[in-house]
């Protein structure tokens, strides 16, 4: 497996993705810490060999040891490639995420990438609150009627209904089977969707 070269771009989210390859090459080989260092140096092109060449100077004048270990290549990389506002901005970004329009699944995606790269750890019920906050009210407004365990259940309940909201623009909606025959949300369910009852000349 080769190592990815990495040009030194100013975008935060290519040198994470570049990080993570490099990561995963480590894990397949028993190489050493030396190695692994002189491996990820060979792949810097562009602005990276500069930036790094730099570097090595500085800390050959300032009488500081050179770096000679992955972890510690990272930690120095990650302050110069990612911005201490970079993580600030993916958490507003994920506090205001919502579907829009966006499909169920996509939304789902994209929220656990946000999450994950800001960082942020939630309990389960946390992170079920976060995604039933952020879908489109008519999908929420049924899934949040049926009790879930796992957030897995949630966002298939949520596909379902979407696929059945895109069914009743065609004609021929279907209420999800967990909520159709749930009791008493059954009931709630088919006052949801079921057609007003028509009044008759007797009747009124």
């Amino acid at each position: 497996m080769k190592i990815p070269s990495f040009q030194g771009k100013n975008d935060p989210e290519v040198y994470l993705e570049w990080e993570k390859k490099v990561e995963f090459i480590f894990e397949c080989h028993n190489y050493s810490e030396e190695k692994k260092v002189k491996l990820t140096v060979i792949e810097f092109t562009n602005y990276a060999i500069i930036w790094w060449d730099q570097l090595v100077m500085n800390r050959r004048r300032n009488y500081e040891r050179p770096i000679e270990t992955w972890e510690e290549m990272k930690a120095t990389m990650r302050r110069w490639f990612v911005p201490s506002h970079y993580y600030r901005d993916l958490y507003q970004k994920l506090q205001s995420l919502t579907q829009g329009y966006r499909s169920v699944d996509d939304y789902h995606k994209e929220m656990e990438i946000a999450m994950i790269r800001a960082n942020v750890e939630e309990d389960r019920e946390a992170i079920m609150a976060r995604f039933l906050n952020g879908l489109n009210r008519d999908i929420a407004n049924v899934v949040e009627l049926q009790h879930y365990v796992e957030l897995e259940d949630m966002v298939h309940m949520a596909i379902k209904v979407e696929d059945s909201l895109k069914g009743k623009e065609l004609g021929h909606f279907k209420i999800p089977a967990p909520l159709l025959h749930g009791g008493q949300m059954g009931g709630k369910m088919k006052g949801l969707f079921s057609s007003p009852k028509r009044t008759t000349k007797k009747e009124r």
